[in-house]
């Protein structure tokens, strides 16, 4: 089954455990703005960035118009 997770994006879980996982990120996470987009996402406290935007950030694409 396919999930959506602001702080990993987009992956599909098969196993118990692997939905623990999933589940025990979404307890941690909490609402706030994205530094990246300025979107309200769900994320863990300790990071300033969504998926989407950390993984622009990673490939240099920070600052371009895509």
């Amino acid at each position: 089954m396919e999930y959506y997770d602001d702080n990993f994006g987009h992956y599909n879980i098969e196993s118990d455990e692997d939905v623990a996982f999933y589940h025990s990120m979404q307890r941690l996470s909490v609402q706030k703005r994205c530094m990246g987009c300025q979107q309200m996402v769900r994320i863990k406290r300790d990071y300033a960035y969504c998926n989407d935007c950390a993984e622009k950030r990673e490939r240099g694409l920070v600052g371009l118009d895509y």
